[in-house]
């Protein structure tokens, strides 16, 4: 069976803050961290953009293209079915979504990941846990 993970958080931040967080260089490397050390991301996230997860020795992780980028608002990205695809290749199941809505200063952050095989459901439920705190810690120190 396959699940999706849903988690969001209130960060006392702009919307532009928690952007900046998810999609720069600096910020991604520090909250990527929460799924294995030295994690970072090639990709200016704009849509149609190629995303590349890589590990620390910059093997590819996992490879997918952004579907929808409205900057401070929502990022949509789908990954191919293998991490060494080409850029052109067609989406598999396993999507991310990122959704922010600024209300009076405070952004809520909510992450949609899936589907995910019943075996990396709790240790991705874990890792996200953690990454959104970091992601809430670095937008609010900005």
């Amino acid at each position: 069976m396959e699940n999706n993970i849903k988690k969001s958080i209130e960060i006392s931040a702009s919307d532009d803050k928690v952007w900046n967080t998810l999609t720069r260089d600096e910020y991604v490397r520090q909250w990527a961290n929460a799924f294995e050390a030295g994690t970072y991301v090639e990709s200016d996230f704009t849509e149609n953009a190629v995303v590349t997860w890589k590990n620390k020795e910059g093997r590819n992780v996992v490879k997918g293209r952004v579907e929808v980028s409205y900057p401070g608002k929502m990022l949509k990205i789908n990954y191919f079915d293998n991490e060494n695809a080409p850029d052109d290749a067609e989406a598999g199941a396993y999507k991310e979504h990122y959704l922010l809505s600024e209300h009076e200063g405070r952004t809520l952050f909510t992450i949609e990941s899936g589907p995910l095989p019943d075996q990396y459901i709790e240790v991705m439920d874990q890792q996200w846990d953690e990454a959104i705190k970091l992601i809430k810690k670095l937008s609010e120190a900005q």
